[in-house]
């Protein structure tokens, strides 16, 4: 029921039409493709290949892509730097993980 109210909110906070949203977690995804400093976030694809990573405790998006971060930039959607979120690279120090894997994921909710 939790999810489903959140499901409910995320949907008022965008502007536009969702093509698809997923809850996804370091466990579905495995510790080494997990960038995220929290266990758990939303994934949403909106209309035009937009999309968002959010955090469903706070329901806080997070740009992922250049169309993501355009809408912010130009006051359509609201949004934080996905930055914010992201873990360090054990493998790398001074750096971020990797988004591939969540924007890869992110992307297929567009199809």
């Amino acid at each position: 029921m939790k999810k489903m109210a959140l499901l409910c909110i995320a949907l008022g906070v965008s502007s536009s039409a969702m093509a698809g949203i997923e809850t996804v977690s370091r466990f579905d995804m495995g510790k080494e493709n997990w960038p995220f400093t929290r266990e758990e976030m939303m994934l949403s694809c909106e209309k035009g290949n937009v999309l968002f990573a959010i955090n469903d405790g706070t329901l806080v998006q997070y740009p992922l892509n250049a169309e993501a971060e355009a809408k912010v930039k130009a006051g359509q959607m609201k949004g934080v730097p996905v930055e914010k979120m992201l873990a360090d690279d054990p493998a790398h120090p001074g750096q971020k993980k990797s988004l591939a894997p969540i924007i890869a994921r992110a992307e297929k909710l567009c199809n």
